[in-house]
């Protein structure tokens, strides 16, 4: 039980916090909606957390498996839930089967010594290098998810803290194996001796709350970015993505005179379709294509939906033989779609404009000229290919 006043005052302050990082969540998760699969779990790491210290202070010199080991276990869960929230908000790969080892050998070693105070610096060196294992892994997944969408300098400045928290917990294990006569400084919560370590703990939740929180906020403001910039039928890039895009390729090129191209794809006779069978019909081509089209495609490559049943597609590093090349092939990946409609089979095909980066046209220009080129593809017949002679187009121009 808790004797000490100051300690008994901060006992409640980590309460308070955690009841207050659990009502939170609940609210991002219910009324909010802000990523409800990760921050139900941060909901449940934080109350989790708090009955185990709920537990942990009902510690008195008798024996007790509920106030030592149930209490530690408790502890130790609230941390895995930390690390499961932040592989659902990452879309990580799960942990849970490592994780609930780790879980399982702790607990056998914490059994292996009778849950009482005489034991309590064998149990908080259990549980202080458990407690260590899964902050390095929380801090390792995210500096994985991390990486991809900060700098290396804000991606070491959000991981460290969470580094550290792992480091305390390992350093105060060696403190313990070393001088386990300092128990009451680094584990006991009823003297005042404890009262730096309850500070720390009280450290601890806030940095990982506001985190958490911040990393959730920032994972919320990312997909908003993202959706703003992709099409919401086909999954595919919008014209405003493809305006940046080709803006960025362009000014590469104006610096390293790296070669790009840029394709123009139209379906042809995409009305007849959707008069024939139905705009549901259409919708279902439109996806249809994207993912033959996607497939098809290098990962550098940029495929946007420039709107209707026009495709755009930007090649990196593509010059104007391969672009020809690459216009044929989703040709021939088009043809091969046989969309069955209700007994019907729709059958697609397409036009296709395609240009190369010249000396003298910016990057606006350059997609117009490609649109021309496909223009003529469909003035030619439709279903066939044609690239634009920059050279020749622009002295008609003039």
């Amino acid at each position: 039980m808790i004797e000490n006043s100051s300690s008994l005052v901060l006992i409640q302050v980590i309460c308070v916090l955690c009841i207050a990082a659990t009502v939170a969540w609940i609210i991002m998760v219910v009324p909010m909606k802000v990523a409800p699969s990760a921050s139900s779990r941060f909901a449940l790491a934080n109350f989790s957390i708090l009955v185990g210290m709920q537990l942990y202070i009902q510690r008195t010199d008798e024996p007790s498996y509920l106030h030592w080991l149930v209490a530690d276990m408790f502890i130790l869960i609230g941390f895995c839930l930390l690390r499961w929230g932040a592989q659902r908000l990452y879309h990580l790969t799960s942990s849970h089967r490592n994780d609930l080892m780790l879980l399982f050998i702790t607990g056998g070693l914490m059994l292996l010594a009778k849950p009482q105070a005489s034991s309590s610096a064998y149990l908080m060196i259990i549980l202080s290098f458990s407690a260590a294992t899964l902050f390095f892994m929380l801090a390792k997944d995210h500096y994985v998810a991390l990486k991809a969408n900060f700098t290396a300098f804000a991606t070491y400045w959000l991981v460290i803290p969470i580094v550290a928290i792992g480091f305390m917990f390992f350093i105060r294990a060696f403190i313990l194996m070393l001088y386990p006569e300092k128990v009451a400084n680094y584990a006991a919560f009823n003297a005042k001796e404890s009262i730096p370590i309850l500070w720390t703990y009280i450290a601890l939740i806030l940095i990982v709350n506001i985190l958490i929180i911040g990393n959730t906020i920032n994972r919320l403001v990312v997909k908003i970015r993202t959706l703003a910039n992709k099409d919401a039928l086909t999954g595919l890039w919008n014209r405003n993505a493809l305006q940046h895009k080709l803006n960025t390729e362009h000014q590469r090129w104006l610096r390293d005179k790296v070669s790009f191209s840029v394709m123009v794809i139209d379906l042809d006779r995409f009305k007849d379709i959707n008069d024939n069978y139905g705009h549901v019909a259409g919708d279902e081509v439109l996806k249809a294509v994207a993912q033959q089209l996607s497939s098809a495609t290098r990962k550098l490559d940029y495929l946007c939906r420039f709107g209707g049943e026009e495709f755009v597609l930007i090649l990196p590093l593509t010059d104007e033989d391969n672009v020809l090349q690459v216009a044929s092939k989703l040709q021939h990946k088009l043809a091969q779609i046989q969309l069955d409609w209700h007994g019907n089979t729709i059958s697609i095909e397409a036009s296709i404009g395609c240009v190369t980066m010249k000396e003298g046209v910016d990057a606006e220009a350059l997609l117009g000229l490609a649109d021309k080129a496909m223009y003529q593809a469909k003035n030619s017949g439709r279903n066939c290919v044609k690239s634009a002679n920059l050279m020749r187009l622009q002295s008609d121009s003039i």
